[in-house]
């Protein structure tokens, strides 16, 4: 009687797992004000599912990985999330009239969807020269050749702000896509690596996005075993270095 009293157990726990598994959970808040919102719409696109935020901003709903999953609420920016793990996360919308100036702090919260959307904005609020047929203009632009160039607009405070903000989404995209594949689980199933070893390896051999874009699944490989044995040769001294590099960008964030 014991056996088969631990096997269903056994199997018991094992659905509830799979069942607490395909949960994603997760909290909505208003992007301006960091504010919990309730009755945000919940839509699994993949599993016509759909459910709304509670008084506390939380929902939960079914979910496998790589299901979509989009957002909305009146007089908000309807966004979308896909699903990569069941950690719970925070989604952040954003009014339609909302001038959503960014940080570094929040950006990293924004979905690879809005990020694209706000590069296309700050790319056009950033830009200076407009292509004009020539001759003199009545709002002090300076026509060379083709091209009208203003300097309001290039040294204006806005432009300015749209061109440092579109610098840092492009980085925060870029360390997207490099992250996705350039993981801690495939490096340890390709070499020894563990701990502060990892950690350093990853640092000093962290390729490009342009790289990751452009390589597929063998090549990432082979490019991993290449810097794999390049590291096995750096000396305690230049380990040490990869260490104090890392810390420069910590101390300029502070």
């Amino acid at each position: 009687m014991i056996k088969p009293f631990i096997l269903f157990s056994l199997l018991l726990a094992s659905v509830i797992t799979v069942s607490a598994q395909d949960r994603f959970r997760g909290i909505v808040l208003e992007y301006k004000s960091n504010e919990l919102m309730p009755e945000v719409s919940v839509k699994n696109l993949n599993k016509h599912d759909s459910t709304r935020s509670n008084r506390s901003g939380e929902f939960s709903l079914r979910a496998d990985k790589d299901d979509i999953l989009v957002f909305s609420y009146p007089g908000y920016r309807t966004d979308s999330l896909v699903v990569t793990d069941f950690a719970l996360k925070r989604v952040y919308l954003t009014s339609v009239n909302d001038p959503r100036m960014l940080d570094e702090v929040n950006i990293n919260a924004l979905t690879n969807s809005r990020i694209a959307e706000e590069k296309e904005r700050l790319r056009k609020e950033g830009q200076f020269a407009n292509t004009v047929s020539g001759g003199s203009s009545a709002n002090g632009t300076q026509r060379m050749g083709g091209i009208g160039f203003s300097p309001s607009r290039i040294f204006g405070k806005g432009a300015r702000n749209a061109r440092r903000q579109y610098r840092m989404l492009e980085v925060e995209s870029n360390n997207r896509i490099i992250d996705a594949r350039f993981t801690e689980e495939l490096i340890t199933s390709l070499t020894p690596l563990r701990g502060e070893d990892l950690s350093l390896f990853m640092a000093k051999y962290r390729p490009k996005a342009s790289f990751i874009q452009e390589a597929n699944d063998e090549t990432l490989r082979l490019y991993i075993m290449d810097s794999y044995n390049k590291y096995k040769d750096l000396s305690s001294a230049a380990k040490e270095k990869i260490k104090l590099d890392n810390k420069e960008p910590e101390k300029r964030a502070k």
